[in-house]
C-alpha cells in the first residue's frame, strides 16, 4: 500500500537581465541557469518520459523568466555564450594534455556543454518554454506561475499593485503554456493576511490570488505551524505534511522541514558533500570547475581535483537516503491519521545542477527510485487538492516568509528601507496618470505600457535581497534606479502629453529596446482600485 506522495516543487526564476550587464552580474545569470539548470532538466525529463516514467513533478516559470527565455535576443545570447564556453573548454584539453586527472574533467565539461547546445537546437528548437509545455501536456509536469516581476506582494501599499503582479502573471503562463494557472508560488514565500493599518483596511494576499483565478501557494514551515484553526476538519491539527484551506477558500501548503534540511542544511545537507563539486573555485584562466569540496573541516584553502565516478556514486547514495527519509516520514503519519500525507519539498529550480552540479542526476534518480517503489507514489498539487481538498482543515495564518528570520526584514531594514518610499509613490503616480488619460492615443498607451513595465521592474524583490545579501549590491542599487529614472522620464511625459518635447521616438525606442518584457500587458492593471 502507498504511504503518501512526494510533492516535490522547483521555483524557477531569475530576474529581468537583458542588456543589463553580463558578469559578474546580468545576462550571465540567465545564460548559467539555461546551461546548467533548465536544459539539463528538459533533456532528463525527456529521457524519462521515453522511459515510461511519470514524474508529476510542480515547477514554477516565473513571468519574467518565461519572457526572458522566449526573447529572441537572449537565445542568441545563449548560443554565443555556449560556443564561447566549447571553445574554452577545447583549450582546456589542450593546455591539460600532460595532466590525465584535469584533461578528464575538461572532457567532461565538453561533452556536457555540446550536448546542452546540441539539444537546445535539435531537440527543442530553441524553444525552451515550448519544451516545458509539452512535457505539461504530456502529464510530466504541472507548471504554476508566480507574481510578475517577482514583486514582493505584502509591502506594496497599493492594491494595484498586487492585482497587477498577480494578473499579469496569470495572463503571461497562458500566453507561453495555453492553459490556466492553478498553483502560484508566491514571492519569497511571503504572505500577510488581512490587515487594518493607517485606517485603511487591506484583503489578505490570498484574496488577491482567489480573485484572478488561482487555487493554491507554498508557504514556509511556520506560516502553517503557527497558523490558528479555524475549522478542524480532521485530527491532524497543524502539520506540514497535508494541506490546508484559508476562508477565501485557496488552499495553502507548507514545506517540509525533514527533507528540505537534507537538500538546504550548511552542515548535513547533500550539495555539501567532500565528493561533490567545488562550486566556489574556480579556474582563473577558463573559469571551469576543476575541484571537488574536499574536507570542509580542514583549515586550508587546499582543494582535491574532482573525480567524476566517486561524485556520482554519492548521488545514489543520497538518493536512497532521501526515499528512506520520506518513507519514515508518511509511514509514521498514515499510521498516525489514517491519511495519506505529502512530503512538500519546494526548493529553488536554480540550486540543481547550478549551485549544486550533480542535483539535477539526484533528481533524475529520485524519480527512478519512486517509480519502482510501492511506499511513495508523485503527485501534482492539482491532483492532491482534487483528491483531497474536503478534508483540508480551515485556518488562519499570520504574517511569513522563507527569509531570514521567517517575517520580511530581509526585503525591508534600516539599510534599504528607502526602496518602498519610491515604489509605493511610484504606483500611486502611474495611477494618476491613468486617471488623466482614461483615453489615450496609441502613441499614448505606447508610452503607459513602458511606464508600467519599469514600475514592475521596480518591484522585484531581487533588488532588496540582493542589498541585503551584499552578493550584488552594486548591481541591485543600479538596476532599481535606473528603472526608477526612466519611470520618472517617462512619467513627466504622460503628465502632459501636450508637450512633444517631453519624449520622442528615439528615446522611447531606446528603452523599450531595453526594458522589452510583457508586451501584451494591460495598462488598465494598474489603474487605482
Amino acid at each position: 500500500m502507498t504511504f503518501g506522495y512526494f510533492g516535490l516543487v522547483l521555483h524557477g526564476h531569475m530576474p529581468y537581465c537583458k542588456k543589463s550587464g553580463v558578469w559578474p552580474a546580468g545576462e550571465e545569470w540567465l545564460l548559467e541557469a539555461m546551461n546548467e539548470t533548465y536544459i539539463p532538466m528538459l533533456n532528463i525529463l525527456r529521457e524519462l518520459k521515453e522511459k515510461g516514467i511519470k514524474t508529476a513533478i510542480t515547477i514554477n516559470i516565473t513571468p519574467i523568466l518565461a519572457e526572458q527565455l522566449a526573447d529572441e535576443y537572449m537565445k542568441q545570447r545563449f548560443t554565443e555564450y555556449m560556443d564561447a564556453l566549447i571553445s574554452r573548454c577545447k583549450n582546456d584539453i589542450e593546455r591539460f594534455k600532460n595532466h590525465p586527472k584535469r584533461k578528464k574533467i575538461s572532457e567532461f565539461h565538453l561533452k556536457n556543454c555540446i550536448h546542452v547546445l546540441d539539444t537546445f537546437y535539435h531537440n527543442y528548437y530553441r524553444d525552451v518554454l515550448g519544451t516545458f509545455k509539452w512535457l505539461q501536456d504530456e502529464g510530466m509536469v504541472e507548471l504554476i506561475t508566480c507574481a510578475a516581476t517577482h514583486g514582493f506582494l505584502p509591502l506594496l501599499e497599493s492594491d494595484s499593485g498586487i492585482f497587477s503582479q498577480i494578473q499579469l502573471a496569470v495572463d503571461t503562463h497562458k500566453k507561453y503554456f495555453n492553459k490556466e494557472p492553478k498553483g502560484i508560488w508566491i514571492p519569497e514565500c511571503a504572505y500577510r493576511p488581512k490587515e487594518h493599518k493607517n485606517g485603511k483596511f487591506r484583503e489578505s494576499i490570498d484574496y488577491w490570488l482567489n480573485n484572478s483565478g488561482l487555487e493554491y501557494f507554498f508557504i514556509d514551515s511556520h506560516g502553517i505551524l503557527n497558523a490558528e484553526m479555524m475549522e478542524q476538519k480532521n485530527k491532524i491539527g497543524l502539520n506540514t505534511n497535508f494541506g490546508y484551506k484559508l476562508e477565501t477558500g485557496v488552499s495553502v501548503f507548507g514545506r517540509n522541514k525533514k527533507t528540505s534540511r537534507q537538500v538546504w542544511d550548511a552542515k548535513i545537507g547533500y550539495p555539501g558533500d567532500p565528493f561533490y563539486r567545488e562550486f566556489h573555485k574556480k579556474d582563473s584562466e577558463s573559469g571551469f570547475h576543476y575541484w571537488r569540496i574536499t574536507d570542509k573541516t580542514l583549515k586550508t584553502d587546499k582543494k582535491e581535483l574532482y573525480d567524476i565516478i566517486m561524485a556520482q556514486e554519492r548521488v545514489k547514495f543520497h538518493a536512497n537516503n532521501f526515499i528512506s527519509i520520506m518513507e519514515e516520514e508518511l509511514n509514521a503519519f498514515i499510521n498516525k491519521y489514517n491519511k495519506k500525507g505529502i512530503i512538500i519539498s519546494p526548493y529553488d529550480f536554480e540550486l540543481y545542477g547550478h549551485w549544486w552540479m550533480e542535483g539535477i542526476d539526484w533528481l533524475k534518480k529520485i524519480f527512478e527510485l519512486i517509480s519502482s517503489n510501492n511506499n511513495i507514489e508523485m503527485i501534482t498539487f492539482s491532483e492532491y487538492v482534487s483528491q483531497y481538498k474536503d478534508d483540508f482543515s480551515i485556518i488562519k495564518m499570520k504574517e511569513s516568509s522563507w527569509g531570514e528570520g521567517g517575517h520580511f526584514q530581509v526585503w525591508k531594514n534600516q539599510e534599504h528601507a528607502w526602496i518602498w518610499p519610491y515604489i509605493s509613490g511610484s504606483i500611486k503616480e502611474l495611477e494618476n496618470v491613468l486617471k488623466m488619460n482614461s483615453n489615450p492615443t496609441e502613441w499614448e498607451l505606447r508610452i503607459l505600457k513602458q511606464i508600467a513595465r519599469e514600475l514592475l521592474l521596480m518591484e522585484g524583490s531581487d533588488w532588496p535581497f540582493l542589498l541585503y545579501t551584499r552578493q550584488a549590491k552594486e548591481y541591485a542599487n543600479q538596476r532599481f534606479h535606473h528603472h526608477h529614472q526612466r519611470f520618472l522620464k517617462l512619467i513627466w511625459a504622460a503628465k502632459d502629453f501636450s508637450d512633444k518635447s517631453r519624449i520622442n521616438l528615439k528615446a522611447l525606442e531606446e528603452i523599450e529596446s531595453i526594458d522589452s518584457c510583457f508586451q501584451d500587458l494591460n495598462i488598465d492593471y494598474f489603474k487605482k482600485i
